[in-house]
Formats: structure tokens, sequence, C-alpha cells
């Protein structure tokens, strides 16, 4: 009798038409590095005598009567492979070769079921924020060298590395240690990007002010896959003290979002970064459709957490004085989704940023302020422009240097309009300064008038602070 029920399993295995759909397609996508559970229909799965789980023709995992076995267990599917007695199929660590069909087939005594999957691997996106676990500083002078450490003692032969840069996530470095082949780089780095093949950490040398942003790095293995954020600032040699401490703050605000982040939490916890450049309008998007008319809705600003805006029963009020009023004239709400922007930020608005709903947090913020940076061509003209109404008697000073040299003003309530030489006499006749805005021209610009310079606006009750990197180009004959 056993002999019979073996030939009858036999005669289904090679036919494989009792009960059959051919018809049935799941589609699963999954992100590189990221692992996949094929996950069949319990009630198909029950009362198996044998399941067979294919990729292409060749089986690679199966169960014969609750023993699990990998027949094909190709190089590609090397310690990937996890199939539980519910007949489910995990695979670790998916590569694009992983892509492709997938089919399950379940044998019974009196039929045999099959299901088919279509996986598709894509590349890591730029949004890894779902794990991020440490976030870093990093501060490094231009032209130096900067060491972004990924923490891994050792990389193993199994491992996926990808490096991604800037809001946008740009893929800068991918290392597929498994596929045995070469680091790609982009070429926006020119050469200047090295992959440790130790560690994954990235070298960027010869840094230059516009490497300045958002870095972050995610690392796949069949076991675990870890990430992590970094903020770099690279700043000019010689920076002011005043510039250093504008880059601290947002050491300060950024290092704040570690204590915020704790084992398994969601991503709607974590605090999203936005990052800005001087003067250009940032918007804090709450993702909110529609809020309702009884809703209180709050920001609030700052390390202590200072209320800055609110809509209270449909009317819009915002606290411009606190903080030394950095938010004056700045501050802009939606009535409809309580979205927040801040007009014609600067360094001092980096920060962290709270949205409440009826008292009750809904979404945090890291806003990061980026010094404005402009190139200029040799023997060219360029304006440094304040975008900021000057009322009067505010008090306009424009410095250059670590030394901050001052090389113009406006003077408050007499509006005296003051351009001086400067370090060695390099601005001489080559400077205008608009009364009406503060902005100020630079004519016939050399070498000499690189680097960095600072606007102070003095008004009653606060000082606004802006700061610009030069940096000139030489003139070819071609141009």
């Amino acid at each position: 009798m056993k002999s019979t029920l073996q030939l009858f399993e036999v005669l289904l295995l090679m036919c494989g038409v009792f009960g059959a759909d051919e018809d049935e397609v799941k589609s699963v996508s999954v992100m590189e590095g990221d692992s996949v559970t094929l996950n069949p229909d319990p009630d198909q799965i029950q009362g198996f005598i044998q399941i067979l789980w294919r990729f292409g023709d060749p089986v690679i995992a199966q169960i014969n009567r609750k023993v699990t076995s990998y027949p094909s267990y190709t190089d590609i599917f090397s310690g990937r492979l996890q199939l539980d007695q519910t007949g489910f199929l995990t695979i670790n660590n998916m590569r694009i070769k992983h892509s492709g069909l997938y089919k399950i087939e379940v044998i019974k005594k009196a039929v045999i079921s099959n299901i088919k999957f279509t996986v598709t691997v894509y590349e890591s996106p730029s949004a890894v924020d779902a794990g991020v676990t440490d976030m870093k500083l990093m501060s490094v002078k231009e032209g130096d060298p900067v060491i972004l450490q990924t923490g891994v003692p050792q990389l193993t032969g199994d491992m996926l590395i990808v490096w991604r840069f800037g809001d946008e996530g740009k893929l800068i470095a991918k290392h597929d240690i498994e596929a045995k082949s070469s680091p790609l780089y982009d070429e926006r780095f020119r050469d200047r990007l090295k992959l440790n093949d130790q560690t994954g950490s990235l070298t960027i040398t010869n840094t230059r002010t516009t490497d300045s942003g958002h870095y972050k790095v995610k690392i796949s293995s069949n076991k675990q896959t870890l990430y992590q954020k970094y903020i770099v600032t690279v700043s000019e040699p010689g920076l002011s003290p005043a510039a250093v401490a504008g880059i601290v703050v947002a050491g300060i605000a950024v290092l704040l979002v570690i204590g915020l982040i704790y084992h398994r939490q969601t991503i709607a916890e974590l605090a999203k970064i936005v990052s800005g450049v001087e003067g250009e309008d940032v918007e804090l998007k709450t993702g909110v459709t529609k809020i309702q008319t009884s809703d209180l809705i709050e920001w609030k600003g700052g390390n202590k957490d200072n209320l800055i805006a609110q809509i209270k029963e449909g009317t819009i009020t915002s606290y411009e004085d606190v903080l030394y009023g950095i938010f004056r004239n700045r501050l802009k709400l939606d009535m409809k989704t309580g979205s927040l922007t801040i007009n014609n930020p600067r360094i001092e608005h980096t920060g962290p940023y709270k949205f409440l709903i009826n008292e009750k947090c809904k979404k945090r913020f890291i806003v990061y302020i980026k010094v404005r940076t402009l190139t200029v061509k040799e023997n060219d003209s360029d304006t440094l422009e304040t975008k900021t109404e000057i009322q009067t008697g505010d008090e306009i000073r424009w410095m250059f240097g670590d030394k901050d040299a001052l090389i113009a003003e406006i003077k408050g309530e007499t509006r005296e309009v003051t351009t001086y030489d400067g370090p060695d006499g390099r601005f001489r006749d080559r400077l205008e300064l608009d009364m009406a805005n503060g902005s100020l021209t630079i004519k016939n610009i050399t070498a000499d008038h690189a680097g960095i310079y600072k606007l102070l606006i003095l008004s009653s009750g606060s000082t606004l602070c802006s700061k610009f990197f030069i940096y000139v180009k030489e003139s070819t004959g071609s141009e």
C-alpha cells in the first residue's frame, strides 16, 4: 500500500495537472539589499505532502514530509534562503540578479497547486530613513579630506554598500562585494572619492564647499541591514568664529535627532531633515490634507520649544519676537494644511521644529540652512543681495575675510553710505552699496576678492547675519 501511494505521488509530480492554477501570478517589488517573503495562501498549503520552490526551472528550496532542504543551492542564493513549514520562502539581501519568476508547487494527495510570483528588485532609493539608527555631524575646512566612518569593523563577502548625497539622494558610490566588481563612483566628485574595502567607510579628498550636505549609507548583508546619516559642512580655511558658531548651531540641532530615535521607531516619529540655502524660502510640510476649524495648530522652534506660530479658531498668529526676533516678517502659515514657510531664511533659523495639532506633536523637523556659495569669473562683477526689506534706522555692515574687515556700511538714522578699501586696498573703487536694500556689488573681481563675506543687519531688538562664499574662476581666452 505504501509503495502504491508513493507511485501515485510520483505520477502527480510528473503530470502536475490536477487542480493546477497556471494563471495566478503575484507581483512583488523589493529594494536592493532588503529581504522579501513570498507567502502563498495558507489554505492552499494545508495538508501538503511536498512543497517545491523554483526560480525559473531549477528547484531552489523544498519541503518533503516536513524535511526542509535546498537542492539547487546555487551561488546567487548562497546563505539567503529560509523556507518554513508554512511554505513561506524568505530571500535575504536581494540583488538585481534575483529578479524573475518564482513558482511554488504544492503537492497534496489528490491535487497539485501552482502559484507564481514575479519579483522585481530595484536599486535602493534615496529615502533610507526607515532604518536610520545614528547620525553624525562632520566639519572640515576646504581642501582637507573627510572620512565618513561606517562603524563596521569588517565587511563580509555578501555585503552591498550604497552611498548617497544631497536631498535628492543621488547615488555617489556603490560596491557589491559579492559580485567581485570594482566600486562605482559618481563623476561629480571626479576621483575624489575612495571606499575603504575593509569597512565601507567613504573618504572625500580635496573637499569643496559644494560637498556640504547630507550623506547616507546603507550596508546590506544576509543577516542585517545597517543605515547611517551624516551632515558634512565644508568651510573656507580661516573661517571666522562667528561663522563657525553658525555651523555649531546646526550641529547641536542635528544631535537632537539622536535623542528622538528609539528601537524600531516608525518613520512618522522621526524628525525630517529639511535643508535650504540662505535667502531661499523653506517650507515645512505637515502632510495634512485639510485641518479642521476646531483644531489648534501650533508650531514650535528652538531647543526650548518656543511657540512661533499658531492657528486658533481660524486666526493665524505669529510670535515673531521670540528667539531674539529672528522670525520677524518671515513666517507664513497655510490655513488649509497648517504647513509653515520660513521666508528668506538665515543660518540662525537652523534647528529643531515641531508641528502640533491640539497640543499633540504630529511631526518633527530639523532645518539646516547652508551658506550661499557664488562662483564668479575673473574681471566680472557680482552683487551680494540681502533679499531683506531694510527698515528706517537699520544699520548695515558688510565685512570680509576671517578677520571681519569692515568694507561697507550704511549708518542707521543718518543713512550715510560708506565703502572702504579693505585689506591691502583690494576693494578700492570696486564697491557699490545699494542704500534701498543694502545689497553689495563688487566690480572687476580678481582672485584677491575670493573668500567669505558677512552681512550684519542691526535692527531694533534683533541682529540678522548672512554669509556668502565667493569663488573666483580664472577667465580663459575662449570665454
